[in-house]
């Protein structure tokens, strides 16, 4: 019980972590243009996204039917997974030239999304935007728009980029360790289709694979907020917030949990709009409020992540420490 609620002292308890989350949602909560942004936000359900689709691709290689696997766009998805309502590409015998061609875009978004990260810090005030008061005590910078975010992601499209890519090799490589040797003894044993053994054999390792994911998921949060505050590169971001994860595992899992929750709560929401809505005139709306609702959900999401990437210690360049 300790574990998760954390003691006082700790840099980053169950208590702290919560009211980190409304203070981000309580700030994403005005409709703005970085809703547009918010919607392309990694979140951690991700791992989910990513391990199916690499599943869908060992599946469509090895012949053998795997539990959990996605029926997703093949590879280029992977560079885009779990943007609501888009789906970005076909099976096709090559996928290498929609990845080239949707690159510019892809790009974007990342300088978009790092520059999301950046100005989602609680202690971000640019001496050039005027703060005003919202509230009794709530402040927060006016004009924090599209021009800022991009102003912000200068020069850090090709880092972002390159650290999502990273994570999918991490998490390729994992999997070929991992599943290589079970789909090997498979074919081996001639279990093409799913039966009790095969599924016996798979079910452990998958969700190993899982667990891995995740891991990777928090790495990339706090990675990206490290190379938005302190411009890294993509072997140094990953470096520091494996550093962050190794000084407070409890503080990263109860963190993670929380993040859950949110994800959890923006499901459940989905689930009962399309339930109540369905039968309705109001039906064709329901995609478009579900985009405005994983819209606020990334900005929030973004600004939690930020405030736990100072809680567990991370640093920026605005601290004037040596090194940074």
């Amino acid at each position: 019980m300790s574990l998760l609620l954390g003691a006082p002292s700790e840099r980053l308890s169950l208590a702290r972590a919560v009211d980190a989350l409304a203070d981000a949602a309580r700030r994403a909560g005005h409709p703005s243009t970085l809703w547009l942004v918010g919607i392309f936000y990694p979140s951690l359900n991700l791992n989910f996204d990513l391990v199916r689709g690499v599943l869908a691709l060992v599946e469509k290689f090895s012949g053998i039917d795997l539990p959990w696997a996605g029926k997703m766009g093949g590879f280029v998805t992977l560079f885009a997974p779990g943007i609501p309502g888009l789906t970005l590409g076909t099976r096709t015998s090559d996928e290498l030239a929609p990845v080239l061609a949707l690159l510019p875009l892809l790009l974007i978004g990342c300088r978009l999304v790092v520059g999301l990260a950046k100005i989602s810090d609680p202690q971000y005030a640019p001496s050039t935007v005027a703060l005003v008061a919202e509230g009794s005590s709530v402040q927060a910078p006016r004009g924090a728009r599209l021009r800022l975010i991009w102003a912000e992601g200068k020069g850090l499209a090709l880092n972002a980029f390159g650290l999502w890519g990273m994570l999918l090799l991490l998490l390729f490589g994992a999997m070929l360790v991992l599943i290589g040797p079970v789909v090997a003894l498979l074919k081996l044993l001639g279990l093409a289709q799913v039966s009790a053994l095969s599924a016996g054999l798979l079910l452990p390792v998958l969700v190993l694979v899982l667990a891995y994911a995740a891991v990777l998921m928090v790495l990339n949060q706090l990675a990206l907020h490290s190379l938005a505050h302190n411009r890294r590169g993509v072997a140094s971001a990953l470096t520091h917030a494996w550093r962050l994860v190794r000084a407070s595992p409890g503080g990263v899992l109860r963190a993670t949990l929380v993040d859950f929750v949110l994800f959890l709560s923006m499901l459940l929401i989905e689930v009962l709009a399309r339930v109540f809505f369905q039968p309705s005139f109001l039906e064709g709306l329901v995609p478009v409020g579900l985009l405005l609702l994983y819209g606020f959900a990334g900005v929030a999401r973004a600004g939690y992540w930020a405030r736990t990437y100072r809680a567990l210690g991370g640093l920026s360049s605005a601290d004037k420490v040596p090194g940074l």
